[in-house]
């Protein structure tokens, strides 16, 4: 009886013992929101797959078919789907807006090939073939993602920390006010909007876990795009539709 009262004592010790030793080796956390973000971009360049679940809310107001006069639309229902095979190039990416006649896409990049079916072209893929540009030099991609945030009108945020899920993720959050947005974009008339980008990067692997984007203004109507990114280096096959299924 003696020997198992002392043995849970001790057991318990061995325990706290264990999980220090564990939590002594992770990486202490991140406090500057551009070293986040930075971090996040270079997490993503390593990545071979992952999955993407994006949702449109709001109304958009815009010229719609060119007649030269603004009208409204709603955004309601739009998404997207996609698979991305970074690796390989590879990509299976399904599109919905259904407040525009029903539109649908489903589209499937493989490598140079690429199979696109729109609902009001028919029920078949038609398959174009692209000469494949140079790829992006990683080291070039992540400065320019640090140069863009080094710009004062950017001035990124660090937030308290977000559930992401079962994980918790960093919070950074990016609000442009129209000013800001004519400095960023000079050649683009952005009118009055203004932009607000909350993003949310899993502190345990610095995979970006999603971003929701506002953009509110007169001249743009008032949109939310949430995008959420998931399974990340999962194993993943994208093919090319069946030879009947092409026109």
């Amino acid at each position: 009886m003696h020997r198992r009262a002392f043995a849970l004592p001790a057991l318990l010790v061995v325990a706290a013992l264990v999980l220090g030793a564990c939590g002594a080796g992770s990486a202490p956390p991140i406090t500057d929101p551009k070293e986040i973000i930075t971090k996040s971009v270079e997490a993503i360049q390593k990545a071979k797959t992952v999955h993407l679940e994006v949702t449109v809310e709001g109304t958009l107001t815009a010229d719609l078919i060119g007649s030269g006069q603004t009208s409204e639309m709603s955004l309601a229902g739009t998404s997207l789907t996609a698979d991305l095979d970074l690796a390989n190039n590879n990509a299976h990416i399904s599109a919905a807006v259904p407040a525009f006649l029903g539109l649908t896409a489903d589209i499937i990049v493989i490598g140079a090939d690429t199979y696109t079916k729109i609902s009001l072209a028919g029920d078949k893929y038609e398959k174009s073939t692209t000469t494949p540009g140079d790829p992006t030099d990683p080291a070039t991609a992540i400065k320019e993602v640090a140069d863009f945030l080094d710009k004062p009108e950017v001035a990124p945020i660090k937030k308290d920390d977000a559930s992401c899920g079962s994980r918790s993720c960093y919070q950074v959050v990016i609000s442009l006010s129209a000013d800001d947005l004519k400095t960023l974009l000079p050649d683009q008339d952005v009118g009055d909007a203004t932009v607000v980008a909350t993003i949310l990067v899993k502190k345990d692997t610095l995979n970006p876990a999603s971003a929701t984007v506002t953009i509110t203004g007169t001249t743009v109507g008032d949109i939310t795009v949430t995008v959420v990114m998931s399974d990340w280096n999962k194993s993943l096959t994208i093919t090319a539709p069946p030879a009947d299924q092409v026109g």
